[in-house]
């Protein structure tokens, strides 16, 4: 049986977990052959030399994409200015790729996909999406013959971790954030997470894959959860909602309309019980309806056996001399709805003792700290943007309510 070797760009929690997985026994694996050969480090240490003494351990990350005996190269080490060359590379001298890199495939993934079919490789990326929840082999695989119409999820465990604290502790947002950072779901500087950036990139994937569009960052309505409150949450439960950090790809219109934002959801809608650092996705389709898929989002072990997932699928296509196809399910997909356009009820908190009659208002409550929340009608982008530049120091805060 012949060995299939593979080099590894960075040896972090993503790539130590990949080599965990595949020195343990499993039938499956063993029958691949794989054999890692080579490894990129920022720095060669005598302890990592010990640990993996059956690997050659570089500091040179293009002594791996160039070698001529590797033939899957699995990229974990992060970023994207000095990666993208690498992975360009890569994909160039007719190696398959498998990635872990969000902001990279966001930024550069068409190009490195027209890369990989012109070489006739692979390029996959299921660990770069939702960590250990099998989105991207779901929608390639199981939906190949239907049709989406939304996509709803939770993509960040930050984000979720913090909004559930807060409403199952009644912590502050920065009280959830420090303890995000104790426990390690937060980083030091939290902004990509907080603000939407890191679900962005997330969402910019799917629909990429699910729809056959190619976003930009400003094609999505991003909205970070910062300046939410304990009392928002309470307030949520009036009316049986919770809030949560959601991404949401929705036909309106006849286009496609991206949002990454905090909701409202219903207390019965499946992932209003995703919390903590947990990860989920409800597909609505034709075929199917509606289907959820829930797991970890992070954490070394579920994000490398993604990875290895990839890695299989290569390799039972190595063997079988046949070229692993990833492909979005729509060649073509629909025009993107400008963002000012995107339509959706609003849950507002009010500061101010009555609520202007102009607001289009079908529900109200006051808080005990006298903040008046409300429920809008729908109401576009363009026309919240109005309140806020109308009402800058009543308006505290506002954000969608999913409808079903």
């Amino acid at each position: 049986m012949n060995t299939i070797n593979v080099g590894i760009l960075g040896l972090g929690t993503v790539g130590a977990g990949v080599l965990t997985i595949l020195r343990q026994p499993h039938p499956d694996l063993a029958g691949l052959n794989f054999r890692v050969t080579r490894a990129a480090v920022r720095h060669v240490t005598a302890a990592r030399e010990q640990k993996y003494p059956e690997i050659a351990l570089t500091t040179e990350p293009q002594s791996i994409v160039t070698d001529p005996h590797i033939q899957v190269v699995v990229e974990v080490m992060g970023g994207v200015e000095s990666t993208w060359p690498l992975l360009k590379t890569a994909l160039t001298q007719g190696k398959h790729v498998i990635t872990a890199n969000k902001d990279l495939i966001a930024q550069h993934g068409d190009e490195l996909s027209t890369i990989a079919r012109a070489h006739s490789v692979a390029l996959f990326y299921e660990a770069a999406v939702m960590g250990g929840v099998p989105i991207l082999h779901t929608l390639t695989h199981t939906y190949a013959n239907d049709r989406i119409h939304r996509l709803v999820g939770i993509a960040n465990g930050t984000s979720n971790f913090i909004l559930s604290q807060m409403h199952q502790a009644g912590r502050t947002y920065q009280e959830a954030l420090t303890l995000a950072q104790q426990k390690g779901f937060a980083e030091a500087d939290p902004i990509n997470d907080v603000a939407g950036i890191d679900a962005a990139y997330k969402l910019t994937i799917l629909a990429r894959v699910a729809f056959g569009v190619h976003p930009s960052a400003q094609d999505i309505n991003c909205q970070g959860i910062a300046g939410l409150s304990p009392t928002d949450f309470t307030a949520a439960t009036h009316w049986y909602q919770v809030i949560k950090p959601l991404i949401v790809a929705d036909q309106q219109q006849g286009s496609l309309a991206l949002t990454v934002s905090p909701f409202a959801i219903s207390q019965n809608h499946p992932l209003s019980r995703i919390d903590n650092e947990n990860n989920g996705i409800v597909i609505n389709s034709v075929n199917f309806q509606e289907m959820l898929l829930a797991g970890p989002g992070a954490g070394a072990l579920p994000t490398a056996g993604s990875v290895i997932a990839d890695l299989a699928t290569v390799g039972h296509a190595i063997q079988a001399q046949r070229v692993p196809v990833f492909a979005p399910l729509i060649a073509v997909g629909p025009s993107l709805l400008p963002p000012e356009a995107y339509r959706a009820q609003r849950f507002l908190a009010w500061q101010g003792s009555t609520l202007p009659d102009t607001l289009p208002v079908i529900d109200r409550q006051i808080s005990a700290n006298g903040i008046i929340y409300a429920l809008t009608q729908s109401v576009s982008v363009a026309e919240v943007r109005l309140w806020q530049e109308k009402y800058p120091t009543q308006l505290l805060r506002q954000f969608p309510v999913l409808s079903d």
